[in-house]
């Protein structure tokens, strides 16, 4: 999902990062399961997450929205 925002706007940048290549970034950003998600440096989140949520959560960083993203 993260790589397709990217694909669709200019404002969106992602970094996907192999974790096991990358130790001391797993290290800092307490990557203990995958898919591990941070926007903003503020806002993160572990596993899949419905499209509506992860939105949510990217809207949230992004100071669009407060709280938790909606479910689905």
């Amino acid at each position: 999902m993260a790589a397709l925002l990217a694909i669709a706007s200019p404002r969106v940048r992602t970094d996907i990062v192999e974790a096991s290549e990358f130790p001391d970034m797993a290290e800092r950003y307490n990557v203990y399961a995958v898919p591990k998600i941070i926007v903003n440096e503020t806002t993160e989140f572990v596993g899949a997450q419905p499209e509506g949520a992860f939105v949510g959560y990217v809207a949230q960083a992004a100071g669009l929205q407060e709280g938790p993203p909606p479910s689905e």
